[in-house]
């Protein structure tokens, strides 16, 4: 699936938001995901052979999480953007799964430029030439969004122990 447009997501777990951004704290490595391809890149390459979960608490209740698999070049992959909230039965996490801003502002100017010379390419009667380039603006665009680590970090957003109910334990 393309990860172009951005999905909410929520799951509410028994542990309270302190005991939820400290597990979070305890599994995720810190790594601040930046434009920085050097940055990235050295990241990636510490961690050639580990499949981890990274990311950072961007404040009191707000975080973000990443995945990253063993032997791939993954640094502008799918994220989740989520905030911890207290709620009777423990806590809710809420957020969007979503591509880093840097994916989306390469995509505007991989669009602008093709768009361009796909333009002067019809201004000059180059038909073929200008359908190539908008199937290349397709394919370009299909492989910066698409989307195949939004199920390793919704796995372990659902791994917290969900959230009982009041009414579940009367029953009971």
């Amino acid at each position: 699936m393309l990860a172009i447009r951005p999905v909410t997501y929520e799951v509410e777990t028994s542990l309270s938001p302190k005991r939820v951004l400290r597990k979070l704290d305890g599994d995720l490595i810190e790594h601040r995901p930046t434009i920085n391809i050097l940055s990235q890149s050295k990241f990636m390459k510490n961690h050639r052979d580990d499949t981890i979960f990274y990311g950072y608490r961007t404040d009191a209740e707000s975080f973000q999480i990443f995945h990253h698999t063993a032997k791939k070049r993954d640094g502008g992959s799918t994220g989740f953007y989520g905030k911890v909230e207290k709620t009777p039965n423990g806590s809710r996490i809420y957020g969007k799964f979503r591509k880093p801003i840097y994916a989306y502002v390469v995509g505007v100017i991989w669009t602008v430029l093709v768009l361009f010379l796909t333009l002067m390419l019809v201004a000059l009667e180059e038909k073929t030439g200008a359908v190539c380039f908008a199937a290349i603006w397709l394919v370009g665009l299909f492989l910066m969004f698409w989307d195949n680590k939004k199920k390793f970090v919704r796995a372990y957003l659902d791994s917290f122990p969900p959230a009982v109910s009041k009414t579940d334990e009367s029953d009971e």
